[in-house]
């Protein structure tokens, strides 16, 4: 009977300690390795603004670090540093993300879809003396 205690408590315990590992874990990736993968690459962007003004440029779509599952280089030809978004299936979310410069702060936040090689989106920038920017893009992956 002894041994039959120390075995249920083995198992308790063994029990107790998965359950607390699987709910200490999150899913933080945001899309699957796939959707990442289809989204990586350098893109021919046309940046329509809220005054009809269209603008080329091109994009650079990296895999992320630090838990972000894409980055977004010279994102509307203005930022020196990565943008973050995430993919899950077509469905690319740019979440509200903060920057500091020396004379001024926005937010920019978006969303968007990848429909094999082209993907449309829309953003805002909102700057710290409450202007809104409207732009919205479609990007074509270069071969």
């Amino acid at each position: 009977m002894k041994t039959l205690v120390n075995i249920n408590r083995r198992f308790s315990l063994f029990a107790l300690s998965a359950l607390i590992l699987l709910a200490s874990c999150s899913d933080d990736d945001n899309g699957s390795g796939a959707d990442v993968q289809q989204a990586l690459g350098s893109y021919s962007v046309e940046d329509t603004d809220e005054s009809d003004e269209t603008e080329t440029y091109t994009i650079s779509i990296t895999k992320g670090k630090n838990g972000s599952n894409l980055e977004i280089s010279n994102f509307g030809d203005i930022m020196y540093v990565p943008v973050k978004a995430n993919i899950k299936g077509d469905k690319l979310t740019i979440p509200s993300q903060t920057f500091k410069g020396q004379s001024m702060t926005i937010i920019i936040s978006g969303q968007g879809t990848l429909n094999n090689n082209e993907l449309s989106f829309d953003y805002v920038i909102e700057t710290d003396d409450d202007y809104f920017l409207e732009h919205t893009c479609i990007a074509t992956k270069m071969e």
